[in-house]
């Protein structure tokens, strides 16, 4: 009887359970959105991202200074939000960065002109505009030249134009190409970012920014060609671009400590609007509020603009109206919950772009 029941044991151990089936995927997963690109009618190669989905909400998106087409992969740690809401991002490359190639008599018109072509080829006619930090003088060009097509304007810490005694304004092209070509050719140097910010909440943040840096910089056999982004700076000493009397609503975002975009840029930009303006600004947040809010704006550009996004006891739900910080529940904050539960994992570095 002991050794059937030994067998029986064995037999019992010896043979594996059942798996449960697998269910397999019909398509593959995206591991990036694709670069594409268009010859222009001025003979230039103009590169650009497009998530694709048709019927969405499209947003037409302008990354930091000296950021190529494949920026908005920096918003990605939102993509869930992104989707559920329905928001379709493009983002057109700027001179001499990524894929696209330098040209020094390359203008701010020509910015216009190269999106303009992309919507053209991507049948969109209208769009919501979303800046951040140096794409805002671009961004202001483009609310200037085709208004009409606006749904909503979105500017987070974006700069207007810099003061004619800023150090980027009194160089010239040659000494700015110097000062930058160190950080240029090390893209983490170029992307340090401050370690109780945005890239010590996201894991992973620093490191995909810094893929975005060496992406701008060393993607094309470049080697960390830093007259593109040297111009960029320089382009912030023109005028600011004429915008008057625009229309549509518009969203900006500011933290009150920014000590390289402050809110009167932000002040500017709203005195040129003639429709409704939400100002959020954020008291002792500084130039990574285009990131820790990205969430805001989502939301924003969904339509959803006359609500405030806060977590409170655990849970993320939508308030009416413009809430300010001041205005939030002891352990309550602004965006989905995450912020609260950010994780930092491993070191990261001290400055902001």
């Amino acid at each position: 009887m002991i050794r059937t029941l030994l067998a029986a044991a064995a037999l019992t151990f010896a043979v594996p359970a059942l798996a449960q089936p697998i269910a397999f995927p019909d398509q593959f997963d995206p591991i990036g959105t694709p670069l594409q690109s268009l010859q222009t009618r001025e003979g230039r190669t103009v590169h650009f991202t497009d998530t694709g989905e048709a019927g969405w909400t499209p947003m037409l998106f302008i990354g930091g200074v000296g950021t190529s087409a494949r920026a908005p992969e920096l918003v990605a740690f939102l993509d869930t939000l992104r989707r559920r809401l329905k928001v379709r991002i493009i983002a057109v490359e700027r001179n001499g960065l990524g894929d696209t190639a330098y040209d020094p008599a390359w203008t701010f018109d020509d910015y216009t002109s190269e999106v303009r072509q992309v919507l053209a080829q991507l049948g969109v006619q209208r769009f919501a505009l979303v800046a951040i930090s140096g794409g805002g003088a671009y961004a202001g060009h483009i609310a200037a030249a085709m208004p009409e097509r606006v749904t909503s304007w979105h500017m987070l810490a974006a700069i207007a134009s810099a003061p004619p005694t800023s150090p980027v304004c009194t160089a010239d092209q040659a000494t700015l190409e110097a000062g930058l070509a160190q950080q240029v050719g090390a893209p983490r140097q170029f992307w340090a970012m401050p370690q109780d910010g945005v890239a010590g909440k996201v894991r992973g943040f620093i490191d995909r920014a810094a893929d975005e840096g060496a992406h701008a910089y060393f993607i094309a056999g470049q080697r960390g060609d830093a007259r593109g982004v040297a111009r960029e700076y320089r382009r912030f000493c023109d005028a600011p671009a004429p915008v008057a009397a625009f229309p549509a609503p518009a969203f900006f975002y500011y933290g009150e400590a920014d000590a390289l975009v402050p809110p009167d840029q932000g002040a500017y930009w709203a005195s040129k609007v003639a429709g409704k303006v939400t100002f959020r600004r954020y008291p002792g947040e500084g130039h990574d509020v285009q990131y820790r809010h990205w969430d805001q704006l989502l939301l924003d550009v969904a339509g959803r603009g006359d609500h405030t996004l806060i977590c409170e006891h655990g849970r993320a739900r939508l308030v009416a109206g413009l809430v300010a910080p001041a205005q939030l529940t002891k352990g309550a904050t602004l965006g989905i919950c995450a912020w609260q539960a950010g994780q930092r994992k491993g070191p990261d570095h001290d400055a902001a772009k």
